[in-house]
């Protein structure tokens, strides 16, 4: 019964960036997207969590970059809150997303079992039978 409803939610295809994101929002949307593409876990319902983690990503980086540029932004204390504030958003989409090393390491293992189920020449022929 889970199989089929993670089946039933992911067969409306996979997540596709919305249009307003900025370029580097969008490269993040997408290599995200492509790294994820073979454990064939994502669907279009994934698309929020995807989008609010590429704004994340870029919002970090582009802190950090302001205090690379300048290390008095460091005393900033609104540019450190967001920081933190998109820190957070980014940890959570990385937890919401399995993008942890181990989390990766299992989903490996599901996109590796997902190839070899359709490989299987056993399961070929019992599919071939309904």
């Amino acid at each position: 019964m889970r199989e089929y409803l993670e089946n039933t939610v992911k067969s409306d295809g996979e997540p596709v960036a919305p249009g307003h994101l900025t370029p580097e929002q969008r490269a993040v949307f997408n290599e995200i997207l492509d790294g994820m593409r073979d454990a064939e876990i994502l669907g279009k319902l994934d698309v929020y969590t995807l989008e609010a983690t590429a704004v994340a990503i870029v919002a970090v980086r582009e802190i950090n970059k302001m205090i690379e540029d300048n290390p008095q932004n460091l005393l900033e204390t609104k540019l450190i809150s967001a920081r933190a504030k998109y820190q957070t958003e980014f940890w959570r989409g990385c937890s919401e997303l399995c993008l942890s090393p181990q989390s990766r390491a299992k989903l490996g293992a599901v996109a590796a079992q997902a190839v070899k189920g359709k490989e299987d020449p056993l399961v070929k022929a019992l599919s071939m039978d309904d």
